[in-house]
């Protein structure tokens, strides 16, 4: 496989990931291994809203009762957002309740290197995520609703359907779920701040594992509450880096979240 050219997704003032220490729990990798092992399984089983505001806690140079969105014209700078206050902070973040985004994912090791390209469209509860194939078609589908797992593909009649399990909506994209950095250890939040990326204000944090030597750095969308990029590493080496961009905070259509069989997995009144 050829080396992947050395520059990184393009962001806007993105930490330089050559020197950067940061780490995920190894608990995050167990679920994004068993997101892929799910993935895998159904594979073959298949045959043929408004802004986040973000409440700043006392201490962190606004009243703890301030939200801050686009509309307030406050200007949240890297002095707001610290290591000790950033799990509160994150706490009281919003995802919208409709939208749509790309999701890129690209695995590094020993000097190689392999993109998956899948697109997250969410409304009314359900979150459906499209896989491409290597020409950019959508070749596989997958879903979460509630407890309920589905899975199917582009061609053909065949479907799965059953229960989640441990697996959420945000493994089946491949996309840590930074809510749970509310509940790490505030001892192994190793970095936390407000940085541009892709032109948009973020806010960061890097959680480290000092067992494992693996780190994962989280950059949060500061007005839409949605996760723009994700970096794990070990020690100074990156091995997987998560960009998601072409959002559109919009209702997706009704018709992607149709079955092979006419089932649609959106409420019945939905149009």
């Amino acid at each position: 496989m050829t080396e992947k050219p050395t520059e990184q997704p393009e962001t806007q003032d993105a930490p330089n990931k050559s020197v950067k220490k940061i780490t995920p729990r190894r608990a995050a990798w167990v679920v994004f291994l068993a997101a892929i092992a799910l993935a895998v399984f159904c594979a073959a089983a298949l045959p043929g809203s408004s802004s986040a505001g973000i409440v700043l806690p006392k201490g962190s140079g606004a009243d703890v009762h301030d939200v801050i969105t686009e509309q307030t014209q406050y200007q949240l700078t890297s002095a707001d957002i610290t290591k000790e206050n950033v799990q509160q902070v994150v706490a009281s973040l919003a995802r919208p309740e409709s939208y749509s985004a790309s999701v890129t994912n690209t695995l590094y090791w020993n000097g190689a290197w392999k993109e998956i390209h899948a697109m997250q469209y969410v409304r009314d509860g359900v979150c459906l995520t499209e896989y491409d194939d290597a020409d950019g078609t959508a070749e596989r589908f997958e879903a979460v609703k509630g407890g309920s797992y589905f899975a199917w593909q582009r061609t053909g009649s065949a479907q799965y359907t059953g229960a989640t399990g441990t697996v959420t909506s945000d493994d089946l994209s491949m996309i840590p779920t930074y809510e749970t950095l509310v509940a790490e250890d505030p001892q192994e939040i190793t970095e936390a701040g407000l940085r541009t990326v892709g032109g948009v204000s973020c806010i960061y944090a890097t959680v480290t594992d000092a067992e494992t030597g693996y780190s994962l750095t989280y950059w949060i969308s500061a007005v839409s509450g949605l996760l723009i990029q994700a970096d794990y590493t070990r020690g100074s080496e990156l091995v997987r880096s998560v960009v998601v961009d072409e959002m559109e905070q919009e209702q997706p259509s009704a018709s992607l979240f149709v079955m092979p069989d006419g089932t649609s997995l959106l409420p019945e009144d939905t149009e």
